[in-house]
């Protein structure tokens, strides 16, 4: 970690129009900087995407002044170097005390409060109620009304309450109802890029309507079996609304008073299984980290229900697609989801995972990782389909499917709503 060969984060950069000439703009992907940092086009082209960690200052120097003829003094690169160090947009101490400060930490705060949903005790609770009693909707959870044995967990959303909350609410109805358990594992997805297939933490998550507990000795008999470096990408946790939004539905439909705790997972991106055509069963990181989590429950003694943040298909121009989201395309996003939630409901990991490969998961599936390690870990369990929709932008720019599904163990019987 050098600053005179210094190296720029995986930042995502994107051009503006300024004034009568072109910026780039940097853009810090895990959210640790809140505003984009702008340089002159030239400035990025020429100088800052040779920031990558193996070139050093002195030979972009000389690289500038031979296809610029622009001599560049040593010093004014250096101030360069040093106002992006201080951004943490390049690797360096300034990034390194952050992340350890976090790491230090024993408390994962609120990211979203005020911002995805109510910054306040009393008006979150109303806003939540309101996803349960509003028509259509689940209607209010009656705590353990009828536990149901070898009840396993949900997928729940992990969309923006204002546009998947009706939905969560039959995810968090069922799971209150039908479980008893001591930890919730919840598996969500890390929109960030990261090193490793899943993400680790030891933080308690703290929301408006309090401090849900970490199951530390449950992380930890992880880490013995998966090694630490699963805590290498712990900061993108600090950021992830995936996990976050299960947290704020989880504590308000136990109550208050109900003694629980979490382990928090992110799962990174298996793009280069699917890439190649493999199935993640078959990969050494994705096997190892499944009979890891197994192994755990097995022999934690507690009482654990597993938490999927899922969503479905991300299809129209907000992702990159040529036209609108036409009715004809949200019928074929029905039908392709239709097959993802059948082999889910089987319990089939690999035909979960192969349902959206098979298609170069040019849907999107926003879940499809989390969602197998889930299924995998369950060991082909039963599952129900509670609620499904589909949230589409009045301009039809964006169209996002999601869905709450209950799970149970193979011989168990389903529970008739």
């Amino acid at each position: 970690m050098s600053l005179d060969h210094p190296r720029l984060r995986p930042v995502k950069a994107f051009r503006v129009h300024h004034q009568g000439r072109w910026l780039v703009g940097l853009e810090d992907p895990w959210g640790v900087v809140a505003q984009p940092y702008f340089v002159t086009q030239e400035w990025f082209e020429q100088v800052i995407r040779h920031f990558d960690g193996r070139t050093s200052l002195a030979e972009i120097q000389g690289r500038l002044l031979r296809t610029t003829g622009l001599f560049m003094s040593l010093g004014e690169l250096q101030q360069t170097v040093a106002s992006l160090e201080s951004a943490m947009l390049i690797e360096g101490p300034t990034l390194q005390a952050f992340i350890e400060s976090f790491r230090e930490s024993g408390r994962r705060l609120p990211a979203f409060a005020g911002r995805s949903y109510a910054a306040t005790r009393r008006a979150l609770e109303a806003q939540l109620d309101q996803f349960f009693m509003t028509e259509n909707g689940a209607g209010k959870p009656r705590p353990n009304g009828q536990s149901a044995a070898g009840f396993r967990g949900v997928f729940s959303p992990h969309i923006d309450f204002g546009r998947g909350g009706l939905v969560y609410g039959f995810a968090y109805r069922e799971l209150v109802e039908r479980a008893e358990a001591d930890v919730f594992v919840i598996l969500g997805v890390a929109h960030k890029a990261c090193q490793r297939r899943y993400v680790l933490t030891r933080k308690d998550f703290e929301t408006p309507l309090g401090l849900a507990r970490c199951d530390r000795g449950y992380v930890d008999e992880l880490i013995k079996r998966v090694g630490p470096r699963y805590l290498d990408d712990e900061i993108v946790h600090r950021s992830e609304h995936s996990i976050e939004f299960q947290v704020v539905f989880l504590q308000h439909a136990l109550g208050e008073g109900k003694d629980f705790s979490i382990v928090p997972i992110l799962a990174g991106s298996f793009h280069d299984i699917l890439m190649k055509g493999g199935d993640p069963a078959q990969d050494p990181e994705v096997s190892s980290f499944v009979a890891a989590l197994r192994e755990v429950e097995q022999q934690s003694g507690k009482r654990v229900v597993y938490i999927g943040g899922i969503d479905l298909c991300h299809v129209g121009p907000e992702f990159g697609d040529p036209q609108p989201v036409s009715a004809e395309q949200q019928q074929e996003i029905r039908q392709f989801d239709q097959a993802l939630l059948e082999r889910a409901a089987a319990g089939d990991a690999s035909g979960w995972y192969g349902t959206a490969a098979a298609i170069g998961n040019r849907h999107r599936v926003c879940g499809l990782d989390a969602g197998f390690t889930m299924l995998e870990v369950l060991g082909r369990p039963r599952g129900q389909v509670l609620r499904y929709d589909q949230a589409v932008d009045p301009r039809r720019l964006c169209c996002v499917s999601f869905a709450s599904m209950a799970f149970h163990d193979q011989n168990a019987p389903l529970v008739a709503r």
